[in-house]
């Protein structure tokens, strides 16, 4: 995204001020847009007298028009205190210590307690770079709101009133389309240098623009995210996996410099695998696709298209699928792939054993393929995934049909057994 001219108000300051409050006919949120489980917490803490606000990404998204993956709420009491009001509540963290409330079908809700400002300590060898010194000192709204990465996410929504606290100047920057950091960017990212993973994520997810002194300052220091834990940075990264706009991302990685230090073997050969005719980029584009149409594409299919490409030396697909059978050396190449990235073994294991499935499907004619050789595999649902991105003929699409016509027979035989044991004496007329 273009970056734009830093704007002179809440960008060189993270001292808290006194806020902007909008009131309900200010803003598009309404009563509705809450959800429920996360209303109920809120007015319960102001009952027993604490203060507590929606904040963060849920504030964000409705916002700008979109559906919140889940809503955080932030409080002036202490996680004790949450807990003594919440018997569903369960206290998390040796870092800093957060509430989850839980609810049915697995739901959690996080809670926080205010945080303060304290002065980030430098770590000691080995030791990874922690943001402030004690993260348990707790504060006000105010200082909480300062402590949040970028201004977009340190908005607080009141659902009693309906009113929205901005002490960072959120609120304009939504408007304008605009990722900015709060404070001073070089001192932000190296408090935390996955906060740099953050902007770009968001720039790319909404289409925002990047504040200039932000855009630079990643520029400048992108290689502080090798001093993060890189299997933080790993998770950090498969958050986008699912994001509908994967390959957005991968390119202002690249121009921001973050690639070269989380995935340089996609800027090898003049980073000819994110251009636009690779069928890398088609992959990618086609995982986005069926992100964005409610498809649930695993992490694996997404490393495996990673490996596929990297591993060999081509940009087109159909010479990859007819290196695989050959390919003797299938564990050695992908073993060498992943240089910067830490992929744990097992995704690894997995990775391997998803393109030897997927090469022998697409080694067997369509009048030999008998989908349920497939049934009890592991990775069938990732191996369907992968069919679906990497489909290169008439022939993968039948077989995959094959594959699908498979698991909606045994998801009806399911219903059907299931209705047979809730009514074992129903006869059909």
């Amino acid at each position: 995204m273009i970056p734009i001219e830093p704007s002179p108000v809440y960008n060189t300051d993270s001292t808290p001020n006194e806020g902007t409050t909008y009131e309900a006919s200010q803003h598009s949120i309404g009563k509705n847009d809450i959800d429920d489980d996360a209303r109920k917490i809120v007015y319960r803490l102001q009952r027993a007298g604490f203060k507590a606000y929606i904040v963060g990404g849920g504030v964000r998204d409705i916002l700008i028009g979109k559906t919140p993956k889940d809503f955080d709420i932030s409080t002036d009491a202490t996680p004790r205190e949450i807990k003594s009001l919440f018997r569903n509540c369960r206290i998390i963290g040796r870092r800093f210590k957060l509430a989850h409330i839980f609810f049915s079908h697995g739901k959690a809700i996080e809670v926080s307690t205010f945080r303060d400002l304290v002065e980030a300590s430098e770590p000691s060898d080995g030791e990874q770079a922690s943001p402030v010194a004690n993260d348990n000192t707790y504060g006000t709204e105010a200082t909480d709101a300062v402590r949040r990465d970028l201004t977009i996410n340190g908005l607080f929504l009141d659902v009693s009133t309906m009113e929205i606290i901005d002490y960072v100047g959120g609120m304009q920057d939504l408007k304008e389309g605009v990722v900015r950091v709060i404070g001073v960017p070089e001192i932000r990212f190296k408090e935390d240098p996955v906060r740099m993973l953050r902007v770009v994520r968001h720039s790319a997810r909404n289409g925002f623009s990047i504040e200039r002194s932000c855009w630079s300052a990643i520029i400048e220091h992108s290689s502080w995210i090798t001093q993060c834990s890189q299997v933080r940075v790993f998770d950090e990264l498969k958050k986008d996996f699912s994001s509908g706009c994967f390959l957005t991302i991968l390119s202002l990685l690249g121009d921001t410099g973050l690639l070269e230090h989380i995935l340089p073997e996609l800027l090898e050969n003049n980073a000819r695998l994110l251009s636009a005719e690779s069928d890398f980029s088609q992959c990618l584009e086609k995982i986005d696709d069926l992100v964005l149409t409610g498809e649930d594409i695993s992490p694996t299919v997404v490393l495996t298209i990673i490996a596929l490409f990297t591993a060999g030396d081509s940009i087109w697909l159909r010479d990859l699928a007819d290196m695989l059978p050959q390919a003797s050396d299938l564990g050695e190449r992908l073993g060498a792939c992943f240089t910067r990235l830490v992929v744990p073994r097992k995704e690894r294991e997995k990775i391997q054993m998803l393109l030897s499935l997927w090469s022998r499907v697409r080694d067997t004619p369509v009048r030999d393929f008998k989908p349920g050789a497939y049934r009890r595999s592991a990775l069938l649902p990732e191996l369907l995934g992968l069919l679906e991105v990497a489909c290169l003929s008439r022939e993968d699409i039948q077989r995959l049909h094959l594959l699908k016509s498979l698991l909606s027979d045994e998801a009806a035989g399911h219903h059907d057994n299931e209705r047979h044991d809730r009514y074992p004496n129903h006869r059909r007329r």
